[in-house]
């Protein structure tokens, strides 16, 4: 009896012992699985950081490209803004001078005994001559340097327009 017990114990441990090894082999291949796992997630998080790396670098590049051009646009607009001051300040400039030169010519017309002054003065302008005044002083313009009209393709074959800087008959008179 003491042999069948003591073969049944023994068998009892080496199926305990298998069972053992069987778990001990599954939780090791498990473990090897999670180990894999583990290792394909740490490339993957390596890579996604060197591309994360690469991306910052990048927008860092460009962020300062974007800030030189806005310091560059920004000493552009202060030049803008002192050239358009200054031009200004020229086209006020002219237009006092002109209005000046206004009074001083209504002045002499005002003030004139001559016949033949008076006469001049009091004719009306022709409309053609009213048309080739202000074509030209349209033209004269530096921003017009591109209207067909100032720059005919074969000579001066374009009409002229009529806006009607001074009316047909109108006095010269200021």
């Amino acid at each position: 009896m003491f042999n069948t017990l003591h073969n049944k114990i023994i068998a009892l441990v080496i199926g305990l012992l298998i069972v053992i090894m069987a778990s001990f082999v599954a939780v090791l291949k498990v473990n090897q699985g999670q180990i894999a796992l583990l290792k394909s997630d740490l490339a993957r998080s390596e890579q996604s950081k060197e591309n994360l790396q690469r991306d910052l670098i990048s927008i860092t590049e460009q962020l300062e490209a974007a800030e030189l051009e806005k310091i560059k646009l920004r000493d552009s607009a202060v030049l803008l803004a002192k050239t358009f001051s200054a031009r200004e300040q020229h086209r006020v400039a002219i237009k006092n001078e002109f209005a000046e030169s206004n009074k001083a010519l209504k002045k002499i017309f005002d003030e004139t005994t001559d016949e033949k002054t008076i006469s001049w003065s009091n004719t009306p302008i022709p409309l053609d001559i009213n048309r080739v005044l202000e074509q030209s002083a349209k033209c004269a313009n530096s921003h017009r340097n591109k209207d067909s009209l100032c720059v005919p393709a074969k000579g001066t074959d374009k009409p002229m327009l009529s806006t009607g800087l001074l009316q047909h008959n109108e006095s010269r008179a200021f």
